[in-house]
């Protein structure tokens, strides 16, 4: 990597697998045709080229949460999830919904396969 950064950064993600929690202020990072999940601590959880990864919306959650498979193991990511935004009104979360689609495009747009 250059040091001009990486393409993508999604911050403030909460990432988990499954009901166990992962990063609640975590990183998704898309650079160069990989995608890297990084906890709070910016440690990596995984990696893979995008070409690898499947993702698609969690339709219990009004597609806030994508899910993804990285090398084989399926991480809940929801992209500005843990943000502190200064005034969110009760129900008011299109600030996720939107990353959470910008996310999916990126995968399908890398050669992943998007349901």
């Amino acid at each position: 990597m250059t040091g001009e950064g990486p393409e993508y950064v999604f911050d403030q993600v909460q990432i988990g697998r499954g009901l166990r929690p992962l990063a609640q202020h975590g990183f998704v990072v898309v650079d160069r045709g990989t995608l890297t999940l990084l906890g709070s601590d910016r440690r990596r959880i995984d990696s893979a080229p995008l070409a690898t990864v499947t993702g698609r919306p969690v339709r219990m959650t009004r597609g806030q949460t994508v899910a993804l498979t990285v090398n084989g193991t399926r991480y809940n990511v929801s992209p500005g999830w843990g943000a502190r935004p200064r005034l969110v009104l009760p129900g008011d979360t299109a600030h996720v919904r939107t990353a959470a689609q910008a996310l999916l495009h990126l995968v399908a747009e890398g050669g992943g396969r998007v349901s």
